[in-house]
């Protein structure tokens, strides 16, 4: 745990923010080089990038806000103070996709080809500014005594590193987003015979199954949290928010392959 980076003078610089100051700087380039790759506009994309992180970080940290309701409503001047943490990333996503949406079709532009780009970076995004919630210390897990525990500054108890689960987590559900983007792109450019392969993903179901998958991981690491408070059986506000994303995820993309099925056998 180092919260503060490093001083000048009176000022701190703190790691959470660097670190995630860091991660919409690689990310953001990133998915600007495979837009134009993808033949987008460069200064579209910009606008498109600028308006997602700014929408999602307000929404992200909205979110953190309301499920830390309580908190917040005895200790409001904290509401602005991000310097200590808090943006619930599931807000961030649903804001930032709700903004980007609008955006593609006020511009006519494809929606499910470009959500799939951002799909794709968005878990690296995610994996990269977990490093930041371990050196800030927040969103720790709960008290554990095994070989993978860590120590917080805060207190004398080894505690699941859920961080460092999270980022691990987030990174693997990029390599594999990875490599079903570059399996779609090969195959479209690939011989007649590869067509029945390349007919089992189209555009729109990378961003499907990073849902699907971030939903499952986050679900299952947050038993191991210790700061949330449970809502609904037992289950903590972004278990429960996990719990209906990847239904409605799964579910379009059950409809998405029957359909698709329906046309072939026609």
């Amino acid at each position: 745990m180092h919260p503060i980076l490093f001083k000048i003078g009176n000022f701190s610089i703190y790691s959470y923010g660097v670190v995630i100051a860091c991660s919409i700087f690689v990310v953001s380039s990133l998915i600007l080089r495979q837009g134009k790759k993808e033949g987008f506009s460069e200064e579209e994309f910009f606008n498109l990038i600028f308006l997602v992180v700014i929408i999602g970080l307000l929404g992200a940290r909205l979110l953190h806000i309301m499920v830390h309701l309580a908190y917040y409503l005895r200790h409001p001047i904290e509401i602005i103070a991000i310097r200590h943490g808090g943006l619930a990333i599931q807000g961030g996503v649903i804001f930032g996709l709700l903004a980007a949406i609008l955006f593609l079709r006020r511009r006519k532009l494809p929606i499910l080809k470009t959500l799939d780009i951002f799909a794709l970076y968005f878990p690296l995004a995610q994996a990269i500014g977990r490093i930041g919630c371990f050196l800030n210390g927040c969103c720790y897990g709960k008290e554990i005594n095994f070989f993978l525990s860590v120590r917080f500054p805060f207190d004398n108890a080894s505690r699941h590193p859920t961080q460092l689960y999270y980022s691990v987590s987030n990174f693997s559900i990029f390599l594999i987003l990875f490599f079903l983007y570059r399996q779609r792109k090969n195959l479209s450019s690939a011989s007649e015979n590869s067509a029945d392969l390349q007919s089992w993903i189209k555009d729109g179901d990378i961003m499907l199954f990073y849902f699907m998958f971030y939903a499952v991981s986050r679900y299952s690491l947050d038993f191991l949290r210790d700061n949330l408070e449970p809502v609904f059986f037992s289950l903590y506000p972004t278990q429960v928010i996990s719990f209906f994303t990847f239904l409605i995820a799964g579910g379009l993309l059950i409809l998405r392959i029957i359909r698709r099925n329906n046309k072939s056998i026609k």
